[in-house]
């Protein structure tokens, strides 16, 4: 068999993995068509596709258009697929989408000067390959770099590196050939051959692995819709009191303590019914996010429901407690919401509560100890701090 059947046997494995790729995604697209990262992945594979089946049928008169047209599309669709890795890593902007377009935009300007004034093989295959490696060093660098990646992510960017790493052998393999060589020399022959192997791993693990990836972003969207409140982007109850549940065990071993913290905003349905619904979300979010600049980042901040909140701090005895509420309070209570005619100014009252969990304490009991604590504030004169304790007779009525 000569080199250039091996070409297009390695070209027909290509095609026949990109189409089937294709196929599969373009299928889930049907039905998600607002899935902007994966729209531009099938782009670019759509692209790519079409660029390999080309080159399958390149020669005769019309080579030189065939190459032009295969180098082109192929480049835009790696450029789509950077773009969506991108994407996936949280590091796609505005800036970085321009820069590509740019970018592609040179790539093929120059690559045509080469292809029409210097048209041989090892330069183009050399330039292509700098190129593709240039595209691919960002998104490489971006996933295998990152603390929050996940193992699959580092995993992903680990084999764009090894293709990257075979591109470079590309380059040097490509550039040792001598000029006068063609496809049927077995230099070329093993410079296709490797570059081909590489790019046909790539795209089988690759395509793979990017399916994987959209699905474990998609699963950790998911997670958070629901486990935190979409308003005020605080936990639910539900997710705070299962993650309370887990601090509770955990500084009972330790012989801890940790406090409790319940509040809402004091006369909050009176806002409601004189400045409209939409103003009193406005103050939750303007509460919401005061208080995330108070806290610590291993704090509990959740949205009961309507205008109730409760904060779990771990490791904070009865002094920095009660520090940390007063200066809450103090926060908000220099908080305004600029309306058209005037700034509205709100307030909360809070229940603070401090114990020291065992085995035996509930959380239940907990939260209503601390909302009764609430109510002591309430009864004060409301914007104040009242600490409550803890009621173990409260088990024996829930």
């Amino acid at each position: 068999m000569n080199a250039l059947m091996d070409m297009k046997m390695f070209l027909s494995f290509l095609v026949t993995g990109n189409v089937v790729m294709v196929f599969l995604i373009g299928a889930y697209l049907w039905r998600h068509r607002d899935d902007d990262t994966l729209n531009t992945f099938f782009y670019g594979k759509c692209l790519q596709t079409i660029a390999w089946i080309i080159a399958i049928f390149r020669g005769g008169a019309f080579d030189l258009i065939a190459v032009s047209l295969a180098n082109s599309l192929l480049f835009i669709g790696y450029t789509f697929e950077v773009l969506a890795l991108l994407k996936l890593a949280r590091s796609y902007h505005r800036s970085t989408r321009n820069l590509y377009l740019w970018f592609s935009v040179l790539y093929i300007l120059s690559f045509h000067i080469i292809l029409f004034f210097f048209n041989q093989a090892h330069i183009r295959i050399a330039f292509a390959s700098v190129a593709l490696v240039v595209i691919l060093v960002l998104p490489v660098w971006r996933m295998t770099r990152g603390k929050q990646h996940s193992l699959l992510m580092h995993s992903m960017g680990y084999l764009y590196f090894i293709l990257l790493l075979g591109l470079v052998a590309r380059t040097i393999v490509a550039l040792v050939i001598n000029p006068s060589t063609d496809l049927d020399s077995n230099a070329a022959s093993f410079a296709y051959g490797f570059s081909f192997i590489m790019i046909n791993m790539t795209m089988i693990l690759g395509g793979t692995g990017f399916i994987l990836l959209l699905k474990e972003m998609t699963d950790k969207e998911l997670v958070h819709l629901a486990n935190y409140d979409d308003l005020t982007k605080t936990l639910n109850r539900r997710a705070f009191f299962a993650q309370t549940e887990y601090y509770l065990n955990y500084y009972a071993k330790k012989k801890q303590k940790l406090s409790f913290l319940l509040f809402d905003v004091d006369s909050f349905k009176c806002i409601n019914d004189t400045h409209g619904h939409d103003i009193g979300d406005r103050v939750l979010r303007d509460l919401s996010r005061r208080i995330y600049n108070q806290i610590e980042p291993d704090h509990l901040f959740s949205r009961f429901g309507g205008d109730e909140f409760a904060i779990l701090m771990p490791g904070m005895d009865e002094e920095a407690s009660a520090l940390l509420a007063e200066r809450i309070r103090n926060e908000v209570a220099q908080a305004q919401i600029f309306l058209p005619n005037q700034p509205l100014k709100y307030t909360i009252s809070i229940g603070l509560l401090t114990i020291l969990p065992d085995q035996f304490t509930d959380i239940e009991t907990l939260y209503i100890s601390c909302d009764n604590a609430l109510y002591g504030a309430k009864r004060n004169g409301k914007n104040g701090v009242y600490r409550g304790h803890y009621q173990e007779e409260l088990k024996a009525e829930l």
